[in-house]
């Protein structure tokens, strides 16, 4: 069964309390008997917000909720965004922090421009055609 990554309960004195792992690319925050991670308060929509894992094994948090918005880091969103390691989303007054596992937060890789090419190129050529002072050459003359 694949991890994503896992929500973690922050109590309201701060400390951790308890553990969700992502095993499934969606999680559903809300009151409804159905939701991943169910909260019983009146205030809490049915189904409030939640967490897909996209193509990438990327976590992207949707709001779901217009009377009481869900929270990210103490801010509010309206499109669905991108989470990033020890994100908080906050609904109502229950907050939780989300991780990726350690072994695979996903890391954008860095495309090299043809400009980025050449440069590796020319570095390279230098190098063979650099010799150190006093060394040899092995022609063959």
């Amino acid at each position: 069964m694949p991890r994503y990554g896992k929500i973690v309960v922050i109590r309201r004195n701060g400390i951790d309390g308890m553990v969700y792992p992502l095993t499934s690319t969606s999680c559903l925050f809300g009151r409804r008997t159905g939701c991943d991670i169910r909260m019983r308060l009146p205030w809490v929509s049915t189904e409030h917000c939640k967490i897909d894992i996209n193509e990438n094994k990327e976590a992207i948090l949707t709001n779901l909720s217009t009377v009481n918005p869900t929270q990210l880091n103490g801010a509010g969103f309206e499109q669905p965004v991108l989470l990033k390691h020890g994100d908080v989303l906050t609904i109502i007054d229950r907050s939780f922090r989300f991780e990726y596992p350690l072994q695979s937060t996903p890391k954008k890789r860095r495309s090299r421009s043809p400009k980025d090419e050449t440069l590796q190129q020319v570095a390279e050529v230098e190098l063979l055609h650099k010799q150190p002072s006093g060394a040899k050459s092995l022609d063959a003359s």
